[in-house]
């Protein structure tokens, strides 16, 4: 079999195996926050429900109403800890949304001003993608962003969308400082076969890594 041949066989096989994995790995994810988004919201239903009946049954004492308080305290926790889990596990809802739309609102989900600061923009016009197209791209960004604030101690993310007639461009960059040999770190990402790796060669999308202008630059190019 001539060469050529062989390594674009080797290709389409490794192309369909990051499919159905990334796949799987996705109805994973999907299910498991379904399930611990129904498991807490079971828990704030029974929450609800007790400070009623303390509301209901006792006077107003100081105790008691110190006690309510810290009850509506806890359910906020609760509030809070439901939407932080269904944002990791499950992609901000994209019906009848834009994917520029849904990765802004990404990047506002994301960003926590007490660890750093995401800024985003776009430019360009934007061209319908496939849902599952749209949903590995998203979860790509996803990744790229956190990434960019556990491994390179970054308090500024720049994320850009460009838009052209014939591909989409996406740049994730950070001001991190925790790799002291940049080149070092780019051929290890590149080295890498990870989720990053497998989700964009299912969708034929490139990524690279390059020394940006205040530090790491991740690129996705989506041929459309």
């Amino acid at each position: 079999m001539p060469k050529g041949l062989i390594v674009t066989t080797k290709q389409k096989y490794e192309t369909e195996i990051a499919k159905r994995t990334m796949e799987a790995c996705e109805q994973i994810s999907i299910e498991m926050g379904a399930e611990v988004h129904d498991d807490l919201i079971q828990k704030l239903t029974v929450f609800t429900l007790n400070i009623d009946r303390l509301e209901r049954s006792i006077g107003n004492p100081p105790e008691a109403e110190s006690l309510i308080m810290k009850m509506r305290n806890d359910f906020q926790e609760m509030v809070s800890s439901v939407r932080s889990i269904s944002r990791k596990l499950m992609p901000v809802s994209m019906e009848g949304e834009k994917f520029t739309r849904s990765i802004e609102l990404l990047c506002e989900n994301l960003e926590l001003p007490s660890q750093g600061l995401i800024h985003f923009s776009s430019s360009g016009h934007e061209i319908d993608l496939s849902v599952v197209t749209r949903r590995y791209l998203y979860r790509i960004l996803q990744e790229l962003i956190h990434n960019a604030f556990k491994n390179s101690s970054a308090w500024h993310v720049w994320v850009k969308l460009i838009w052209t007639d014939d591909q989409l461009l996406l740049e994730v960059e950070d001001d991190g400082t925790a790799f002291s040999n940049m080149q070092e770190q780019i051929t290890r990402l590149e080295s890498k076969y990870n989720t990053l790796k497998m989700r964009s060669q299912a969708i034929n999308a490139v990524l690279s890594y390059h020394q940006g202008k205040k530090g790491l630059l991740a690129r996705v190019k989506y041929k459309i």
